[in-house]
């Protein structure tokens, strides 16, 4: 537990700073509520792709489980729309942090979070939640590697909440991304709260169609990517040129690279400086 300091967020929710990564696990400006809702959720689609029954139930990977908010804030709002949608979540987490019993989330999330961490306090990777409607399976360890488990299968959307690019470099590789893309169906979409320009590019050169999402908390917005699919709600936001043009031309954007998948974080930095790769 050394190191780990619960902190309060801007919309009056808690979150956590890692010693390691040096971070914490949601935006402190925002509002770590405020974050999941307005980062991932509402532009993932999800709702309202239920809403216009698009989709008759929903599968939902997220890199980076994290303290569980995003799922939980997910299922909250899709049953609130459909109370029977069924829901298949798959997550990569490292570990579980030594303080996430001692987080809380207020109503209207309160329920279902406590009913997740009692899953997690009696150690199960695999359960249910909602009386049997959400599908949960948590796969810890190196990401990149247990990415070869979930082979075969096709999310809805995913959910990309690594810690960040400079800090967490081996999970916004163009191979990682390549491998996440192999698993999101053409009109899915792929959301983050980073703008960071090696990513975009990488997203870019993966032939995704990119966009930015509204500004939360801070004044740079997130990014979502998708093959075919179609926004349907306003926050999804069109590139402008000069976002274009720094994609394609700035040196900065030079996609971080990782071709095995097993390179160290400080060599994937290491290259990216030195322009190898």
């Amino acid at each position: 537990m050394e190191g780990f300091k619960k902190v309060a967020t801007a919309d009056g929710s808690f979150t956590l700073y890692h010693p390691r990564f040096g971070e914490s696990y949601h935006s402190v400006s925002a509002g770590a509520i405020t974050e999941s809702l307005e980062k991932f959720l509402k532009p993932s689609q999800l709702v309202e792709r239920v809403r216009v029954g698009e989709l008759s139930s929903v599968s939902l990977l997220e890199v980076g489980f994290g303290l569980g908010y995003n799922l939980v804030v997910t299922l909250y709002h899709l049953w609130e729309v459909d109370p029977d949608i069924e829901v298949r979540y798959a997550a990569f987490e490292l570990s579980l942090t030594p303080l996430l019993w001692e987080i809380q989330l207020p109503a209207p999330y309160g329920e279902i979070y406590e009913e997740l961490k009692t899953h997690l306090r009696e150690g199960k990777r695999s359960f249910t939640l909602g009386g049997g409607k959400a599908r949960i399976e948590l796969l810890f360890g190196d990401a990149r590697k247990r990415v070869q488990d979930l082979r075969g299968e096709t999310f809805n959307a995913i959910y990309h909440d690594a810690f960040s690019p400079k800090r967490n470099p081996e999970l916004w590789t163009l191979e990682f991304l390549g491998k996440l893309k192999e698993l999101l169906e053409a009109e899915g979409f792929w959301v983050t709260y980073s703008t960071a320009l090696p990513v975009r590019r990488a997203l870019y050169e993966l032939g995704f169609n990119l966009y930015s999402t509204r500004p939360v908390g801070r004044k740079s917005p997130g990014t979502a990517a998708t093959i075919a699919g179609k926004p349907l709600n306003d926050y999804l936001l069109p590139l402008t040129e000069r976002e274009r043009e720094k994609i394609r031309t700035s040196p900065k954007a030079k996609p971080f690279r990782d071709p095995c998948l097993c390179l160290p974080p400080g060599v994937i930095l290491e290259n990216y400086l030195k322009g190898v790769g």
